[in-house]
């Protein structure tokens, strides 16, 4: 696995969550961002696993309140550079 920068990692969430990447921030919260919703976070959760081989529950997923969590869990599994 190569591990993504955090630029990477918010462009992928852009993706999922169908919002500018430049309006995503860590401290954005999950509620601030209308795509991120079940059809989003299913959208992540097939990404997260088809680029890094890495299982993120669906029960892991509703835990994450804001996008500084999935970048932690980026990170806490080393697909996340730095």
């Amino acid at each position: 696995m190569i591990p993504i920068t955090a630029a990477e990692a918010m462009a992928m969430m852009s993706e999922c969550f169908m919002e500018p990447v430049e309006r995503l921030t860590p401290e954005l919260s999950r509620e601030s961002i209308p795509g991120w919703d079940s059809m989003g976070a299913l959208m992540l959760i097939a990404e997260i696993d088809e680029r890094f081989q890495i299982e993120l529950s669906a029960d892991e997923s509703r835990t994450m309140k804001h996008v500084s969590d999935v970048l932690a869990f980026l990170a806490k599994h080393g697909a996340l550079a730095g």
